[in-house]
């Protein structure tokens, strides 16, 4: 049985209640539980992130003392040449990538 969901207007009829049991088949649940299910995304790389090389896994932290104006050029300049800071100064430092 069909009912308007637009009581004031019973014309409309683009909004229906096709059923207002409340006993619902487990089959047609199951039904709708799997049809809204998304589909799985495909694994591009099985294998996960590629490894490191052993240069890469053992980096050292060096701590240098700047003013804050000192540190706002640096941040600049490493952003106007799309680098991280630490990145810029290696390469102005030691010429490494």
């Amino acid at each position: 049985m069909k009912e308007s969901i637009f009581k004031k207007n019973e014309k409309k009829s683009f909004a229906f209640v096709e059923d207002q049991n409340t006993q619902n088949n487990v089959n047609e649940l199951d039904e709708f539980v799997n049809s809204g299910r998304g589909q799985t995304k495909k694994v591009l790389n099985p294998k996960g992130r590629p490894k490191l090389e052993l240069d890469e896994l053992k980096q050292e932290q060096i701590v240098i003392y700047l003013t804050k104006e000192q540190k706002d050029e640096i941040t600049k300049k490493a952003k106007q040449s799309s680098l991280s800071v630490s990145k810029y100064v290696m390469l102005k430092v030691f010429g490494i990538n």
